[in-house]
């Protein structure tokens, strides 16, 4: 009797220190609920924004400007409002695209501009200025091009005219209008 008594102890003990830990773990659990988000709701929003790139001497290459932006759940974009682009070299202003809306890819760092688009393009020693307006346009800032398809007006200096879509590549110093091109050159020379 004195052997079951000295086991009935410390087998006791065992069982209210397990019971006390099963019942410890079951009230510490935490029940994590995965609620759905609107996806036609932000999910971040931000106000007064400034988004700025470097080139490698440490030079401002780019920067975005915007009141507004947001991103969506679930989404790989982010929404700016009257958003404006300035691209510079060597601290100079190349050009600046502005619109009422536009959409950041993260992944392909492409800009879709729409809505009132106006890209200018600063005057320098050898080109004057230059502004084109669409209701639509995409720059790709990894390739420096610009392209659409919607109706466009442009000037250059003193020329101006009309086309439908345009694709600019900053790097050869093109433009390219493909279609319906209406067009009053002046030539200063």
């Amino acid at each position: 009797m004195s052997r079951f008594r000295s086991l009935l102890f410390p087998l006791a003990l065992a069982l209210i220190l397990g019971g006390l830990s099963a019942w410890l773990g079951r009230i510490s659990e935490v029940v994590i609920e995965e609620v759905k988000l609107d996806p036609a709701e932000p999910q971040y929003s931000m106000n007064n924004i400034q988004g700025r790139t470097f080139d490698e001497s440490g030079s401002l290459k780019e920067l975005l400007i915007a009141p507004k932006a947001w991103q969506l759940p679930d989404q790989k974009n982010i929404f700016l409002s009257e958003p404006k682009l300035q691209l510079l070299n060597e601290q100079q202003l190349q050009y600046s695209v502005n619109s009422e809306m536009a959409r950041y890819e993260l992944a392909s760092k492409k800009v879709f501009f729409e809505k009132n688009v106006v890209l200018n393009k600063a005057a320098n020693k050898k080109d004057p200025a230059a502004r084109i307006k669409t209701s639509q346009l995409v720059v790709d800032t990894t390739t420096e091009t610009a392209q659409t398809t919607a109706p466009i007006e442009y000037q250059y200096g003193l020329s101006h005219g009309v086309a439908n879509g345009l694709i600019y590549n900053h790097k050869m110093g093109q433009l390219n209008l493909p279609k319906r091109v209406k067009v009053t050159i002046y030539d200063l020379k």
